[in-house]
């Protein structure tokens, strides 16, 4: 009899041990959603293939960026980027919404993409999808006219 109750503690202990939590730890898992669209201008590219592989998008606690939440899909959608965050904190924490261009985009005129508009805090109520939408430009390179007297 004692042998059974020891197997018993055995397999429920290392079944305990085996099992693993995500990325957002578990406890900071919920029922929101953010999704939108990215849209390139058309002197941003290159727009070949995979142009969005390169594209980070992540949502984080307001006080902890290096905390990244929820489950991320990102995908070339009609041109654009399309992009889905799944199973965030919904019990109305304030979040943080981060998008980078890819390194891959380039201007043709040698300026640096630029995102639009900047992204703004998240509180998602249970079950609530946000949606936030973004655009892609090219600043217009500064160039400083040294005078000479």
């Amino acid at each position: 009899m004692n042998r059974i109750a020891i197997a018993v503690l055995l397999l429920s202990t290392a079944a305990g041990c085996g099992t693993s939590r995500n990325a957002t730890g578990g406890a900071r898992e919920g029922s929101g959603t953010v999704t939108g669209i990215i849209t390139l201008a058309e002197e941003v590219g290159p727009k070949t293939g995979d142009f969005c592989a390169g594209l980070a998008v992540k949502v984080t606690p307001a006080g902890a960026p290096e905390d990244v939440l929820g489950n991320r899909t990102v995908r070339v959608s009609r041109g654009r980027c399309s992009y889905q965050i799944g199973n965030l904190p919904s019990g109305g924490e304030q979040l943080a919404l981060t998008v980078t261009p890819s390194p891959a985009w380039q201007c043709a005129n040698g300026a640096t993409p630029s995102i639009t508009p900047e992204a703004q805090p998240l509180q998602l109520k249970d079950y609530q999808t946000a949606t936030r939408d973004f655009s892609v430009s090219c600043t217009t390179p500064t160039t400083e006219a040294a005078a000479t007297p």
